[in-house]
């Protein structure tokens, strides 16, 4: 196979599992299943809850953090995702990534608020990560293994998840103080 006959090819196989997944998501997680309202819920009260208990004081440095964490974990997602590692086989709309409502929304608001009480409270970023993560991966990631909002292939483990959750969790905290003494150090010039 020449390189436009390969590209043809994949451009094919893309073609149809695009129609697999519309196929998919219009009999198995259409607005008529619990799953499309579980995701609807996703987003609705995590947002809503970010809404009423985020610091409007340090507003950008939160949201910056909470930013880090979607990026981060949406990028990892979408890799394990395409090499098939894990799926999200009921995703909130066939137009959207799949698992869209956990890694945008979901762990992105809690890792967030975590990040402000530890600021906020002076408790230990490092060692309430770790609890969250443990209760994303452990509990959550159980629970939706449980019901087929997730399936794990290749070998996945509930404690690869929880290791990534740790490392996405540090990562964004390391991130959001580098550019917060980027601008400290900018604003005393």
């Amino acid at each position: 196979m020449n390189e436009q006959e390969i590209l043809l090819s994949i451009f094919e196989y893309k073609e149809r599992i695009s129609e697999l997944r519309v196929d998919h998501w219009m009999k198995y997680s259409n607005w008529k299943t619990w799953y499309f309202w579980f995701n609807i819920m996703s987003i609705l009260i995590p947002l809503s809850i970010l809404y009423f208990k985020i610091d409007r004081n340090r507003l950008f440095e939160f949201c910056f953090f909470g930013l880090i964490v979607h990026v981060t974990w949406s990028n990892i997602d979408s890799l394990l995702s395409q090499n098939n590692y894990l799926i999200h086989p009921h995703g909130f709309t066939h137009f959207l990534p799949m698992g869209i409502t956990v890694t945008a929304v979901l762990l992105p608001v809690c890792f967030m608020l975590l990040y402000q009480y530890c600021s906020n409270k002076g408790k230990n970023f490092y060692l309430y990560s770790i609890i969250l993560s443990a209760l994303f991966a452990y509990a959550f990631g159980y629970l939706s293994k449980k019901v087929e909002l997730l399936i794990m292939y290749k070998g996945m483990k509930l404690t690869y998840l929880f290791l990534i959750d740790i490392a996405v969790a540090y990562i964004a905290y390391w991130v959001t103080k580098l550019f917060i003494i980027i601008k400290n150090q900018t604003s005393k010039k």
